[in-house]
């Protein structure tokens, strides 16, 4: 079984970052003036110290220390890996023993005895390597915390984390701290059975869930079906999209409301639902988020960006400044939620850039097709999941828990009427009814899987 011990995350660096939270519960007050007046001087501390202790920074930007944000380059994590010794500010670290350190995968003992070393997953290309030292990683656990105490968590909440068991991602590195007191979680693997993670939560009965979307959909299914018998009161998805449909399924299996979050291995929390529910607040005083469109010039509410760019603000051992991360995230209209936080808002969290499928157009341009647009045909559906894999014969199509009545081509001519309004030549298009979707080397489930190389433009 491929579960996390208890005590697999128990090590020097967790007496150090049992933090209060109240500090940044006191953000949550503030006006929006004096949100970005803390903003600016993290800001300013952030990049004074990565101009005096980075190489890579001092090159990098060159001619630009005195000039604001948006007028920096842009760093993709190509480039952070490639100069990765002379990026991190500690000149005793080489990412030659960052790697071996990895391999070894022994959560216990921190790189060097002072950084936790997290990692992401590589589904989008190689993996990033990514240090926290102590208090990065207080700041990391306090971007948690405010999200799980929105949902209602306390520090005797039963918690259950169904994510990756592999030992540098962050989910698994990931402490949960609430009101200054250690909660440890009962942590299960993504890519475990699914008789085994029913088995382990009826017996363990967690009043707060921690799933991938996909997961949490399964086992919604589960709860239906009578195999499943959890009530839990806060559910916090991440990691992937959240169609509509599949959160309807979630929220009415335990009659309860999803608060869907935004994380990165990069920077911990970066936004997320309060109890209002009407966007997902970004944590401004964590991480400074743009949302660009494809020549990162700042896209207006209301419209979907072509990529995202992070400043963290915290990160000292390894600054991340104008990082790329490839979603698609659309800001939204609303200028201030109804709870009051001086949080700007993200509408919706549309995935990845590499979560789109490129099919060719009559004038023999490739259009890129998203996630959502898939979502229109399969928002009503009688099923429990579905996925799409491009392969170079067409496009298959994968659906769990599909009602027998359910017939293939009346799905096939609804696909064929949205991708044909999309303005593309339609593939041919094959249905397949499985027990499960496809997992990534995370055991996510992304939407969309194109396993065709884009042509050139």
């Amino acid at each position: 079984m491929e579960s996390i011990p208890a005590n697999a995350l128990v090590n020097p660096l967790d007496q150090q970052t049992l933090d209060d939270f109240s500090a940044y519960f006191q953000h949550e007050r503030w006006t929006r003036q004096q949100l970005e007046d803390y903003q600016a001087g993290a800001l300013r501390a952030c990049r004074e110290y990565a101009y005096a202790h980075s190489p890579f920074y001092q090159h990098f930007h060159r001619g630009l220390m005195d000039r604001p944000l948006q007028e920096l380059p842009v760093l993709t994590k190509a480039m952070m890996m490639e100069h990765f010794d002379d990026l991190v500010t500690d000149r005793v670290v080489r990412l030659h023993d960052v790697q071996q350190y990895l391999d070894r995968a022994d959560a216990t003992k921190p790189y060097l005895g002072r950084y936790r070393v997290m990692a992401t997953s590589g589904s989008s290309g190689r993996p990033g390597f990514f240090l926290t030292d102590r208090t990065e990683l207080a700041n990391y656990t306090n971007s948690g915390t405010r999200f799980l105490l929105w949902g209602g968590v306390t520090p005797e909440s039963r918690v259950a984390v169904v994510a990756s068991a592999a030992p540098a991602h962050m989910s698994s590195q990931f402490p949960i701290v609430i009101n200054g007191k250690r909660v440890i979680p009962l942590q299960l693997s993504s890519m475990e059975r699914l008789e085994t993670l029913v088995q382990r939560l009826n017996e363990y009965q967690p009043d707060t869930l921690l799933p991938y979307p996909a997961i949490a959909s399964t086992l919604a299914e589960e709860q239906r079906q009578g195999r499943l018998h959890i009530a839990p009161r806060s559910i916090f998805c991440a990691g992937e999209m959240i169609p509509g449909d599949m959160r309807r399924r979630i929220e009415e299996a335990w009659q309860t409301k999803l608060f869907q979050t935004y994380a990165a291995t990069e920077c911990g929390g970066i936004a997320a639902e309060c109890e209002v529910h009407q966007g997902l607040h970004l944590f401004e005083d964590f991480t400074i988020v743009e949302v660009v469109d494809e020549d990162n010039r700042p896209v207006p509410a209301g419209m979907q960006g072509a990529r995202v760019l992070i400043t963290v603000l915290y990160r000292r051992a390894q600054p991340l400044i104008r990082y790329e991360i490839s979603d698609l995230v659309r800001t939204s209209t609303i200028e201030r939620c109804p709870c009051g936080r001086p949080f700007a808002l993200l509408e919706s969290i549309e995935g990845r850039t590499g979560e789109m499928l490129y099919l060719p157009s009559p004038s023999g341009r490739e259009e890129g097709i998203t996630p959502l647009q898939f979502e229109t045909v399969f928002d009503m559906l009688p099923i429990s999941g579905w996925q799409v894999i491009q392969e170079h014969d067409g496009l298959h199509i994968l659906l769990t828990g599909a009602s027998q009545e359910l017939r293939d081509e009346q799905v096939l001519d609804k696909l064929r009427q949205v991708l044909t309004r999309r303005g593309v030549l339609v593939p041919a298009l094959k249905i397949r009814r499985v027990a499960e979707l496809t997992r990534n080397a995370s055991g996510k489930i992304p939407m969309l899987i194109p396993r065709v190389p884009r042509r050139a433009s």
